[in-house]
C-alpha cells in the first residue's frame, strides 16, 4: 500500500473556452499545490522508500561530477539543536572569544537541514527504533532494532522475513564496500545494533529472558553481531562483558556477563581465522595503537566493560576521535569504497542526567572524530554526514551577555523568587527538586562535571523530546540533505549515493562518466503538476 494522497472533490461549469482554460489553470494550481497534504501508513513497509524515492526524483541531476566512493555517517547521540548551539558557544567561552564568533566545524559546511524523528508508535523515539530508521529506511516501534512497524516491542516470537530490516551496512558488504562501526557506547547498545541485529527487544545484548511465552529462540544482539555481523572490517568501542562469562586467554581478565558459556571472542576469532583473513583483536589503547592498520583487515576493539568513559574524564582509553583515525586507516584501503558509522553515544547519557557539561564536551569530541576524518579522506571521494538520532528536553534561556559560559547564570535579571536561574536547563530529569523549592544556582559549583542542571519536572532520568534534529553533509552528493527530511531517508540518500541496494542501477551508476550534482529543487518543475495538467487537459479536450 503506498501513500494514499488526499484529493478535493470540485464540480466546475464554464462557458467559453478561455473562460474553461483559467478555470483549469486555477484547478492545476490548487491541486498541484495540495500534493503534499498526503496521509501515510507509518507502519507499512513500503511507505518510506516511496517517499524517499519521490523525493530523490525531485531532484534532478544537471552538473557532472562522480559519485561518492565512501560515506561516513557520524551520529551524536541526543544532539540536538540547542546542544549544538550550547557547545558551540562553549567552544568560543574556551578560546576566549565571545559567544556567536565560533562556528562547529560542520556548520561551515553549505549543505544543512532537519530531520523529523518520531517512530512507529510514539511521537518520540528512542535510539533503537531511530536506527533502524537511519540505517534501514524504516519505521520500527520504541526499543525494537532492525524490525518493520507491524512487530511489537519486547516480545520473543518469530519474525516474518517481510519484517526484518536489512541495514544499508550489509547491503555495502553485499557490493564489496568494506564497513565499520565506531562508538562510544557498548556495540551492543541502540545504536551500532541498528546496523546489524533485528531484535523486538533493544535490552537483549547479551541474554533473552527465559522466561518469556512462547517456544521461538530469540538471539541476543552480542550473539548476532559475531554471527551475522562477522563482516564488518571495523568494530570499536565498549561492551566486552557482553561476549564471555568466565575469563579465558582470548578474553580480558576480569570476569564477564554472560551466563550460556559461550565465549563470543573467541568464536569471532575462529570465523575469521577459518576465512583466512588478517584480523586483530584489543581490549585497550595501548593494544590499539599497535595496531598494524596496513595489514589488518578486519579489527576488532572492546575496550572498555561497558560503556566507555565520558571524554572530560577519560583517562587510558582511546578518544573518540582516536578510533576514528584507526577505522578510516583500515577502510580506505578498499579500492571499492566503505562505509562507516561513526557515534558520540554518551551525549545522550549526559543529557539523561542532567549534567549539560558532560552533554557538550562529548559533543566536542564528537567534533573533532570529524574534523579527524576530515583530514583522512579525499573531499572529492568521501561523503561526510552529521546527525543526532533524537533530541533531547535541553535548553538555553534568558538575555546573557556573549561573554558567558552556557553553565553560568544569566545575571541579567532573577527570576520571581529572588534567585538566579542557569542558561542551561531541562524540561525534566534528576535536577528537579522532589517537593522542594529549587536552590539558587549562583551558590552552586556550576562547572563542575557531576553538576546538574536544575530541571522542573522530577525523573529519574531526563527524557527525549520529539525535535526535529539538524543534520549537516559535504563531500560529493551532500546536496540530498538540502532542506526538511524524515530520518528514514537518510537509509535510501546513503545507497543512492553509494550505488548499493535498490539503487545500484540508477543512471549515475551505470555510466559513471555521467554522475552529476543536484539542480535546487526550486528550480525544478513539479512531476506532480505536469501529471495533474496533463491528466485535466487531456479530460478537458477530450
Amino acid at each position: 500500500m503506498t501513500p494514499q494522497i488526499t484529493m478535493p472533490k470540485f464540480y466546475v461549469s464554464c462557458s467559453k473556452q478561455t473562460d474553461c482554460l483559467m478555470i483549469l489553470f486555477v484547478i492545476v494550481l490548487f491541486v498541484s499545490t495540495g500534493l503534499s497534504e498526503t496521509t501515510y501508513d507509518v507502519k507499512n513497509p513500503p511507505t518510506w522508500k516511496v517517499l524517499a524515492d519521490r523525493r530523490l526524483s525531485r531532484l534532478k541531476r544537471s552538473v557532472q561530477i562522480p559519485h561518492p566512493k565512501n560515506v561516513i555517517i557520524f551520529i551524536g547521540d541526543g544532539m540536538s539543536v540547542g546542544t549544538v548551539t550550547a557547545t558551540r558557544y562553549t567552544r568560543a567561552y574556551d578560546q576566549g572569544k565571545p559567544a556567536g564568533d565560533v562556528l562547529m566545524e560542520w556548520e561551515e559546511w553549505t549543505d544543512a537541514g532537519l530531520m523529523r524523528t518520531f517512530c512507529a508508535d510514539k511521537m518520540t523515539t528512542d535510539s533503537a527504533a531511530a536506527a533502524t530508521a537511519l540505517f534501514g529506511g524504516e519505521k520500527g516501534h520504541i526499543f525494537t532494532i532492525g524490525v518493520t512497524g507491524p512487530v511489537d516491542c519486547c516480545k520473543c516470537t518469530k519474525i516474518p522475513r517481510k519484517n526484518q530490516v536489512k541495514s544499508i551496512f550489509l547491503y555495502a558488504q553485499d557490493r564489496g564496500l568494506s564497513t565499520g562501526l565506531v562508538t562510544t557506547t557498548r556495540v551492543t547498545h541502540a545504536t551500532p545494533a541498528g546496523a546489524y541485529a533485528v531484535t523486538q527487544n533493544r535490552d537483549w545484548e547479551m541474554s533473552v529472558p527465559s522466561k518469556l511465552p512462547g517456544t521461538v529462540r530469540c538471539e541476543d544482539i552480542a550473539s548476532q553481531l559475531v554471527h551475522h555481523g562477522v563482516n564488518f572490517n571495523v568494530i570499536l568501542g565498549g561492551g566486552h562483558s557482553q561476549f564471555y562469562g568466565s575469563p579465558e586467554p582470548e578474553t580480558p581478565p576480569v570476569r564477564g556477563k554472560r551466563t550460556d558459556g559461550q565465549n563470543l571472542i573467541r568464536n569471532w576469532i575462529s570465523k575469521q581465522a577459518a576465512r583466512s583473513r588478517r584480523y586483530a583483536v584489543v581490549f585497550n589503547r595501548t593494544e590499539l595503537r599497535l595496531v598494524d592498520t596496513s595489514k589488518t583487515d578486519y579489527l576488532l576493539g572492546l575496550l572498555a566493560r561497558s560503556h566507555m568513559q565520558y571524554d572530560l574524564l577519560r583517562n587510558d582509553q582511546p578518544s573518540l576521535e582516536e578510533m576514528t583515525k584507526t577505522a578510516i586507516e583500515i577502510l580506505s584501503r578498499n579500492p571499492k569504497g566503505y562505509l562507516l558509522m561513526v557515534e558520540g553515544g554518551r551525549i545522550d547519557h549526559g543529557h539523561h542526567s542532567n549534567k549539560a557539561k558532560i552533554a557538550i564536551t562529548e559533543t566536542l569530541a564528537l567534533e573533532m572524530a570529524v574534523k579527524r576524518s576530515l583530514n583522512l579522506t579525499n573531499p572529492e571521494e568521501t561523503l561526510i554526514i552529521v546527525t543526532a538520532d533524537h533530541s533531547h528536553a535541553f535548553s538555553l534561556q534568558g538575555y546573557a551577555h556573549r561573554d558567558k559560559s552556557v553553565l553560568d547564570i544569566d545575571d541579567t535579571q532573577n527570576a520571581k523568587d529572588g534567585m538566579s536561574y542557569l542558561i542551561s536547563t531541562y524540561t525534566n530529569g534528576p535536577g528537579a527538586e522532589l517537593n522542594k523549592t529549587r536552590g539558587n544556582p549562583k551558590l552552586h559549583k556550576r562547572f563542575n562535571e557531576k553538576y546538574r542542571q536544575q530541571a522542573l519536572i522530577p525523573l529519574s532520568a531526563s527524557t527525549h523530546n520529539p525535535e526535529d534534529v539538524p543534520i549537516y553533509a559535504t563531500g560529493p552528493f551532500s546536496d540530498l540533505f538540502r532542506g526538511t527530511m524524515d530520518n528514514t531517508y537518510l537509509a535510501y540518500a546513503a545507497m543512492y549515493s553509494l550505488c548499493i541496494g535498490p539503487y545500484q542501477n540508477e543512471s549515475h551508476c551505470v555510466n559513471t562518466m555521467k554522475n552529476s550534482v543536484l539542480i535546487p529543487p526550486n528550480r525544478v518543475c513539479s512531476h506532480s503538476f505536469i501529471t495533474v495538467f496533463t491528466v485535466l487537459f487531456t479530460m478537458w479536450t477530450g
